[in-house]
């Protein structure tokens, strides 16, 4: 079975499954849907919780809410209680997983015989069923609470792996599309848009960015409230970056107890004064400072994206930004 990274970035309510990053074995991904043509299929986010988008999906001609979470590198991953109302799925197998915390987790996968997202009805879908352990470390914040947000699902990138995803949170939506020239009918100014490569090689949708520090690669999750930083830009010492692409089959043994590994204070804030994507400087950039096992730079979430409009051109590995 399948092996992955699988790392959280949450603030209150808001919670990401940054996916299956450096490691893995996969399934034969699934050719879920093909378009012919130009297409711009919107849909509408429902609802913003803690600034993390959400849409309504149908499944099994039942329809539940879902984040958009771009950090997650599944298809779907859904709650227990829902999955065990869906008749028509089939037990793919039993996946394991890291989280943030350095901590291992297990879930079960299924597949879905359709998932329809307004417009779109996409096939065959792998489907994750959440482990609760996982989401209640996913929080950061007021970590005993139960809050309703962790009874929802999530999409991940690897949904839209077929064809090119589209976010505008000023609008409230998001858009299946295939090209910048469509987005130009649409009316975006899509000449003023700022390009950036699309690293996907750690299967994670991941971009670079230059720094007052020199290069950082970010983690693009629109599943994290925050933006986090992991690197120590100022200390320059990244030692806590343990858990790696050379050691994860050995990790059980470096944390027997499977205990929590992260460090993380809410008052450890640090101002990135410059952050240039392309050919562009955002400007000072806030994150909150952590330390997880993990080795990864930073994740870029909803802090910065919700101003930005944010087009993943998957089939020519780029990323464009557009600041309204």
């Amino acid at each position: 079975m399948k092996k992955k990274w699988l790392i959280c970035a949450t603030v209150l309510f808001g919670c990401s499954a940054i996916g299956y990053i450096l490691f893995f074995k996969k399934h034969a991904r699934v050719s879920h849907l093909c378009i012919k043509g130009s297409y711009f299929e919107p849909v509408k986010i429902t609802e913003f919780l803690s600034e993390i988008p959400c849409v309504d999906v149908i499944i099994a001609d039942k329809t539940t809410r879902v984040k958009m979470d771009l950090g997650f590198c599944g298809s779907i991953s859904l709650p227990p209680e829902f999955l065990g109302e869906v008749d028509q799925k089939s037990f793919v197998g039993r996946t394991s997983y890291y989280g943030m915390r350095g901590r291992k987790y297990y879930s079960d996968i299924y597949e879905l015989p359709k998932i329809k997202i307004g417009n779109m009805a996409l096939f065959r879908a792998e489907a994750e069923e959440i482990n609760p352990e996982f989401e209640k470390d996913a929080i950061l914040l007021n970590r005993e609470e139960s809050p309703s947000a962790h009874h929802l699902g999530r999409i991940g990138w690897e949904l839209f792996h077929n064809f090119n995803f589209f976010m505008d949170c000023e609008n409230s939506i998001i858009a299946f599309c295939d090209s910048l020239k469509t987005l130009r009918k649409q009316g975006y100014p899509v000449d003023h848009f700022i390009e950036t490569e699309l690293l996907l090689d750690r299967n994670s949708i991941e971009f670079e960015v230059m720094t007052q520090a020199g290069l950082m690669r970010c983690v693009l999750d629109s599943g994290s409230t925050w933006n986090m930083l992991n690197k120590d830009i100022e200390g320059e010492s990244n030692d806590h970056m343990t858990l790696t692409l050379d050691n994860i089959d050995q990790h059980v043994v470096l944390n027997p107890e499977n205990t929590d590994q992260m460090v993380f204070d809410p008052e450890d804030v640090y101002e990135m004064p410059v952050f240039k994507v392309g050919n562009k400087d955002f400007g000072a950039v806030t994150f909150q400072k952590i330390k997880t096992p993990l080795e990864i730079d930073a994740i870029i979430g909803m802090e910065f994206l919700d101003s930005k409009l944010v087009f993943i051109d998957f089939s020519n590995r780029k990323i464009y930004f557009y600041e309204k």
